[in-house]
């Protein structure tokens, strides 16, 4: 008798079924992708990658809430247009994935919708390393875009942006970085014999002349950053051993204006560390750096437990803030500083620097970036 009731219900619940369904049609969940990303200045973070895809991670500047991503090629590089409408990639694609012959490719992207404009083929010698600002770079109006490349001799490549078209290799022996100077066919580039050689673009851009400076720094006694900052006709760089060097490249010829050290008279033996070192914030004329102490030979990339403000007019170091490791930071170009700073294992933090003493704030912390997070860059 219970086993007939049971075999009842059971029936009675499938005579149900259907009605219940009905009232309760499925719809379908329709994804899709936003044709624009979110209004307000960005946050850019390259997570590069030697394995696979590059990815650049695209944050809001205020919340560091994510936006979106652009996917590049094998071991990219990054950097901005001047009017921070458009993004720029450098990277690899090997034939089979990891090894092989590769394609390397210059790839432009529209930053309010991360979609890919053009792309153009480069040199296969491109160097494949760690990403760094001036291994990177446009010139002065987006004319040319300039490729550090290693076979392991160095030489850059110029691409013209316009027409899409790689236009020649300048060989760039015994020098490494690349220093776009305020005349588009012009760059300069660091020496191991503490030289600047400076490479000036023929009208046709068929062929160049290369002009080397005096001896500027002593690259066994105070070594340079790679990282610079510009201000107009000034370039900026930091040494290993906390000097600033200030140096002019409208001549012919790269000039030393101006050389401070920031650390004298700072207990503690306080050393510049990481990637991206410096950042600098022109309408405060504040050059931040990312500090550690206990600075030793060997120490220069060593994530950074203090953010300082170096006065780049009185030559002071105005402003300090605690720092949990970042390897790299970027600085908006605002009244009130805003600093980002960025780990090796892809957090980011942001700071605010406020009032006559440039007080700053932690207000925001981003984690999981990446897995190999070494620059960042900010578009405001």
């Amino acid at each position: 008798m219970r086993k007939t009731v049971l075999g009842a219900l059971f029936i009675s619940g499938l005579i149900f079924l259907p009605t219940t369904y009905a009232a309760t049609q499925f719809k379908p969940e329709h994804v899709s992708v936003e044709k624009e990303i979110k209004p307000g200045p960005n946050v850019f973070i390259i997570d590069q990658s030697w394995a696979g895809s590059s990815m650049i991670t695209v944050i809001g500047a205020d919340n560091l809430e994510a936006k979106g991503n652009i996917s590049t090629g094998l071991i990219a590089q990054f950097g901005l247009s001047k009017d921070k409408k458009s993004l720029y990639t450098a990277s690899v694609y090997p034939k089979r994935i990891v090894w092989g012959d590769i394609d390397a490719v210059v790839q432009k992207f529209a930053v309010n919708s991360l979609s890919l404009d053009k792309e153009i083929e480069s040199s296969p010698k491109m160097a494949q390393a760690a990403a760094y600002v001036n291994t990177f770079q446009t010139s002065a109006t987006d004319k040319y875009a300039f490729v550090q490349n290693a076979t392991p001799a160095a030489s850059v490549s110029v691409v013209d942006i316009a027409s899409g078209k790689a236009l020649l290799e300048i060989p760039t022996p015994g020098c490494w970085g690349i220093y776009a100077s305020q005349d588009d066919n012009k760059f300069s580039s660091a020496c191991g014999d503490g030289t600047f050689s400076t490479y000036v673009i023929a009208k046709d851009a068929k062929n160049y002349t290369a002009h080397k400076s005096e001896k500027i720094f002593d690259t066994d006694d105070d070594a340079l950053f790679i990282t610079a900052q510009r201000d107009g006709s000034k370039l900026m760089f930091t040494s290993f051993k906390g000097n600033m060097y200030v140096l002019n490249d409208t001549g012919e010829t790269v000039t030393l204006a101006d050389k401070f050290n920031y650390t004298k008279d700072i207990e503690g033996n306080w050393l510049p560390g990481g990637y991206e070192v410096i950042g600098y914030n022109q309408p405060n004329k504040l050059m931040f750096v990312t500090m550690h102490p206990d600075g030793k030979e060997g120490s220069h990339k060593d994530g950074a437990q203090e953010i300082w403000g170096v006065s780049m007019d009185s030559h002071k170091v105005v402003t300090r803030i605690e720092a949990e490791e970042p390897i790299s930071l970027a600085v908006s170009q605002t009244k009130a500083p805003d600093v980002y700073t960025l780990t090796d294992f892809g957090t980011v933090v942001k700071y605010t620097f406020n009032g006559g003493k440039f007080e700053g704030t932690k207000v925001h912390e981003a984690e999981e970036m990446g897995s190999f997070t070494q620059m960042l860059m900010v578009d405001y």
